[in-house]
């Protein structure tokens, strides 16, 4: 599939940059990845969680299914005090996948290359590492050492998905914001039975990790991953070589047979770039921002940086939006990589307090965790992930207008051809989102709106009450224009998960975000809300395009 020019270089085949590449291929956009290792590398667990909605858009190109049948699904994270649970938080479970899923990133990576190879629209160069780039107004060129020595390679974009350490942000020189902290961390995967609840177990100050932290997370396969915080002095070689790694894990799980699947060791990172666009260079994942393990907000993250990228570098590249449109990728990822490191900095002051008068209040606060209920709200032990709204994006309406505006849409059970779920008829354009005062509402508005969508691929859900009297049967549009999908709102559980009335009409994005509020008074002016969501391309610029083309 190589050609003399690629469409979009992506620097990386981790989860982030295959996630990228096969959401690309989605949208019909060829891609090229560059990876320095020979192959997939097993480097145990990793990143070990995938929130539910981040299944989401992987299930845009067929990778949730397996990863939620495979995966440890669950929905309680208990806390612990001096061995003593305080707290257990339930987070609902969903009618598609979540609310959490336990699995190795390895195994991520196995079922994306599977996409990716599957794809006539990607490919991995492996063993391919980077070692310059440079830019113009028109393309980027990357050097890779190769097997067959030094090659370049001219893209129209480049994608930086190379990790925390990333080269790529080394060579382009953006600003690394941020520190790294000094503690260390400890992983250990261990297969082994354990007669625990498959939950998260989080523990202050347990009596197997003393004046530290420590927290189990159980995978696939009877693995369970346990990471500790470590003394400044711990070594951990000399510990497995002495028999003291065997007695720190006992003193967790017991006198139990098991087996070590992965041990590492590492500090971990509150950093962000300075900025996710560098021209035609973009950096999603750890090459853009770095952030610790509570809340697994790291590879989810990530992924949802290359759902909010590959959308819009489709429609440019399509001629369908202004360059402009790619900028919205910094406003919007940037401010969702900051609330991550606010979110994450609150308990890291919590976990290792950085001043004497923190360390003295939170051994207080810790102490008083088990006679006070009230109390127990107190203790960080990380909030987990979830989606950013885009309440302050250039190209999404205040919420002044709908609360909901901004964020990621929600679900609800439907009955539909081709889906059993809201969620599972967005992803590839614009989605209109009508609740219809009645079946002949919907047809007026449908024709009407959709006879100009500004070159823009958009289609209309239309919602109807349970009860609205009309011949024709739930799911049945013959009688409404091409790309209308209708749905039977029973007990107005569509509405109510909206926050909807009457005459509504919501835009969401293809990555499954709420856009726009349209005017349902005024049909004919939905398709200029759909080009404001998009920074469409004015219509001589899109004639131009489609006469070269």
């Amino acid at each position: 599939m190589t050609t003399n020019l690629i469409p979009v270089g992506i620097v990386g085949a981790g989860p982030v940059g295959m996630a990228l590449a096969a959401r690309l291929a989605s949208f019909g956009i060829p891609s090229v990845l560059f990876e320095r290792d020979p192959e997939l590398r097993k480097q145990g667990s990793k990143a070990c969680l995938i929130q539910g909605d981040v299944l989401e858009v992987l299930d845009k190109f067929g990778a949730a299914e397996t990863i939620g049948a495979e995966g440890v699904t669950w929905t309680t994270a208990r806390t612990y005090v001096q061995g003593r649970e305080i707290r257990a938080a339930e987070y609902p479970r969903r009618i598609g996948y979540g609310p959490f899923v336990n699995i190795s990133q390895f195994r991520i990576e196995q079922l994306l290359l599977e996409k990716i190879q599957e794809s006539p629209l990607a490919e991995v160069h492996w063993a391919h590492e980077i070692t310059a780039v440079s830019q113009d107004d028109d393309t980027v060129t990357i050097t890779a050492d190769t097997p067959d020595g030094p090659r370049s390679y001219t893209c129209q974009y480049v994608v930086a998905c190379d990790g925390v350490r990333s080269p790529m942000r080394k060579m382009t020189g953006v600003a690394w914001t941020g520190y790294s902290h000094k503690d260390r961390f400890l992983i250990t995967d261990l297969k082994v039975k354990l007669p625990l609840p498959k939950e998260r177990h989080f523990h202050y100050d347990p009596p197997f990790n003393p004046g530290r932290q420590l927290v189990m997370h159980p995978q696939p396969n009877d693995i369970w991953r346990i990471d500790w915080q470590l003394a400044p002095e711990t070594d951990i070689e000399a510990e497995r070589a002495d028999g003291r790694f065997d007695r720190r894990v006992r003193a967790v799980i017991g006198d139990v047979d098991y087996e070590i699947d992965w041990v590492s060791t590492y500090r971990f990172h509150q950093r962000v770039v300075e900025k996710f666009r560098l021209g035609r260079i973009f950096f999603a994942g750890d090459s853009a921002h770095s952030l610790p393990p509570y809340g697994s907000r790291g590879m989810n993250s990530g992924i949802q940086d290359a759902d909010n990228l590959a959308w819009k570098l489709a429609l440019v590249m399509d001629g369908k939006a202004e360059d402009s449109l790619l900028d919205t990728y910094h406003d919007e990822r940037y401010a969702a990589a900051k609330e991550n490191l606010a979110v994450t900095e609150a308990t890291i002051k919590f976990m290792v307090p950085p001043t004497l008068a923190r360390r003295v209040a939170r051994k207080v606060l810790l102490t008083l965790s088990h006679p006070f209920q009230r109390v127990r709200d107190h203790v960080n032990s990380g909030k987990m992930a979830e989606p950013h709204s885009y309440t302050a994006s250039p190209v999404v309406e205040s919420t002044d207008r709908h609360p909901l505006l901004g964020s990621f849409a929600p679900d609800a059970r439907i009955t539909a051809p081709g889906a059993r779920r809201v969620r599972e008829l967005y992803g590839q354009g614009f989605t209109g989102l009508y609740f219809a005062p009645d079946r002949a509402a919907a047809r007026e508005f449908a024709e009407r709106a959709l006879a100009d969508t500004r070159g823009l691929d958009a289609r209309l859900v239309v919602v109807l009450r349970e009860g609205e009297r009309a011949v024709p049967t739930a799911g049945d549009a013959s009688d409404m224009p091409a790309g209308v999908t209708v749905l039977r709102d029973r007990d107005s559980v569509i509405v109510h998960a909206y926050q909807a009335s009457e005459g509504t009409c919501l835009i969401v994005r293809p990555d499954g975000h709420i856009a726009a509020l349209s005017d349902t008074s005024r049909p004919e002016r939905f398709g200029a809300t759909l080009a404001r969501c998009a920074q469409a391309v004015t219509p001589p610029v899109a004639a131009r395009v489609a006469a070269a083309a």
